[in-house]
């Protein structure tokens, strides 16, 4: 009885969702190799990409001027299509709930940023605002807390 109930403890333990890396990095943490690998991969392309573009800024007197138009224009494209790719890697690693949860946070997501974008470019449109893409960078935080949204139903 006393083993029993030390396993039901210990599985009911494990089965909580990590939530602090939920909602800081929108996945579930190193306990797993495929947790390590994306958040090690994706931490170093981040850092090249910001390496990369610090140097063009750098060099921009040494390096012509269209080079690091270039560059900058090119390197984060290339390194948030690495982050997708390891992320597509992680996602077929996990077990079908996981994989149901993200991909359902991720959906929430998109469906949530139709209508900004729509409205951003609306607006846009009709103030004559130059939107930022800079607002991109809010999905990731927004994916990360449908996913703790659903994380919270499978509790």
């Amino acid at each position: 009885m006393d083993n029993n109930s030390a396993k039901d403890r210990a599985a009911n333990r494990d089965a909580h969702w990590p939530f602090v890396w939920i909602l800081l990095y929108g996945n579930y943490g190193p306990r797993s190799p495929e947790g390590r690998r994306i958040i090690i991969r994706s931490s170093l392309a981040l850092v090249a990409m910001l390496i990369c573009v610090l140097l063009s800024v750098l060099l921009r007197s040494v390096i012509p001027k269209g080079v690091v138009r270039l560059i900058l224009a090119i390197t984060p494209s290339v390194v948030f299509a690495y982050i997708a790719w390891e992320f597509r890697r992680y996602l077929s690693a996990l077990d079908e709930l996981a994989r149901r949860m993200q991909l359902e946070a991720a959906a929430w997501t998109y469906l949530c940023a139709l209508p900004a974008a729509m409205l951003l470019g609306g607006l846009g449109f009709v103030y004559h605002w130059q939107v930022n893409w800079y607002w991109f960078l809010a999905l990731e935080p927004m994916r990360a807390v449908w996913l703790y949204s659903v994380s919270r139903r499978y509790q």
